[in-house]
C-alpha cells in the first residue's frame, strides 16, 4: 500500500472521519424536513458536487411515483450506461441522476485507478457500499436515475475473490423504492469500449478482463428487475441503436409506475397493442 497515512485517514472514512462529506452525503428524515425551506432547486447533474450541495427537490419532490420509483442502471465497464443515462435525462427532466463512480472520486479527492493502486479493491468496494447506502436514502422520495459503476454487484471473499453482492444490490433496491436494469452487451464490445482507457484500473492481476466479465454476467443478471438485451452487435454497427434503448428503459419505469410519460413516444403499449404485435408476426 504506497498512500500515507494522512491520506490514508483523509479517505478511507467518508462516512465517519470527514465531517463534510458525513454532512453533505447523510440526510436523516429530520434533516430533509428542516432544510427543505432553504434548499435551491435541484439541477440534474452527473457530478458529486451537486449531489453534495443539492439534494433532489423541485419537480422529482412533486410527482413522486407510487411505487418502484428509483431507477438504477448496471452493466458490464464499457457497456454505455453514462451515455444512455444521459439520453435518459434529456428524455425525462423529472429524474435527478446520480454517477455512483463520479461520488467517490469527488468526495475523496482521488481518481479511481489512484485509489485502488494505494488501497486496493478490497476498501474500494467498502466505499462503494457505504455511497450505495447514502444514495439509497436520499432517493427516498423517488425519481432518481444512478448511474452505478460496473462492479456494483460485486465484492470480495476472503481470498480476495470476487463474488455477489447482495448487500449493495438489496440496498439499490431499498424497500422496493428501485429498479434495476441491466444494459447486456457482448464481451467484444466491452473490450473495444475499454481498450486503452487510463481512467479504468485493472480488474484483475492473474484473470483477463474476458474472464472477469464472462464471470459478473450471472450476478448482472441475478441482480436486474429487467435486462435490455443489446447483444449481438459491434461498436460500429449496433443490432439495437441507442434510441431504442432509451426508449426501452423509459416504457419498463413507466410501465412498473404507473406514471404518465414526459413523451407520448415512452407510452407503455397496452394489452391489445401488445396481441396485434403478436399476431402480425
Amino acid at each position: 500500500m504506497r498512500g500515507s497515512a494522512t491520506a490514508s485517514a483523509r479517505w478511507c472514512a467518508p462516512a465517519t472521519s470527514n465531517r463534510a462529506a458525513r454532512r453533505n452525503l447523510a440526510y436523516l428524515p429530520g434533516q430533509q424536513r428542516q432544510q427543505r425551506q432553504r434548499r435551491q432547486p435541484q439541477l440534474p447533474s452527473l457530478t458529486a458536487q451537486n449531489f453534495r450541495s443539492n439534494p433532489p427537490t423541485g419537480q422529482a419532490q412533486q410527482s413522486k411515483p407510487n411505487r418502484h420509483t428509483n431507477l438504477i442502471l448496471i452493466g458490464g465497464r464499457g457497456c454505455g450506461k453514462s451515455a444512455l443515462c444521459r439520453r435518459i435525462m434529456a428524455a425525462e427532466p423529472r429524474f435527478s441522476l446520480y454517477s455512483l463512480d463520479d461520488i467517490i472520486v469527488e468526495s475523496s479527492g482521488m481518481s479511481i485507478p489512484r485509489m485502488v493502486q494505494d488501497f486496493g479493491w478490497r476498501h474500494f468496494r467498502e466505499v462503494e457500499f457505504e455511497v450505495c447506502k447514502r444514495v439509497a436514502l436520499l432517493c427516498d422520495r423517488g425519481w432518481c436515475l444512478i448511474d452505478a459503476g460496473g462492479g456494483v454487484v460485486v465484492d470480495l471473499d476472503d481470498d480476495g475473490d470476487e463474488t455477489y453482492s447482495q448487500r449493495k444490490v438489496d440496498t439499490l433496491k431499498r424497500n422496493g423504492l428501485g429498479k434495476i436494469v441491466y444494459l447486456r452487451r457482448d464481451v467484444e464490445y466491452l473490450v473495444t469500449r475499454t481498450s486503452g482507457d487510463r481512467n479504468r484500473p485493472s480488474l484483475s492481476d492473474v484473470r483477463s478482463f474476458e474472464q472477469v466479465m464472462g464471470a459478473r454476467a450471472p450476478w448482472y443478471e441475478r441482480a436486474a428487475d429487467y435486462v435490455v438485451d443489446a447483444t449481438g452487435g459491434s461498436v460500429e454497427k449496433e443490432v439495437k441503436n441507442k434510441q431504442e434503448i432509451k426508449r426501452e428503459v423509459l416504457r419498463y419505469f413507466y410501465q412498473v409506475t404507473g406514471e404518465v410519460p414526459a413523451d407520448e413516444q415512452y407510452r407503455p403499449p397496452t394489452d391489445d397493442e401488445d396481441d396485434d404485435d403478436e399476431d402480425d408476426d
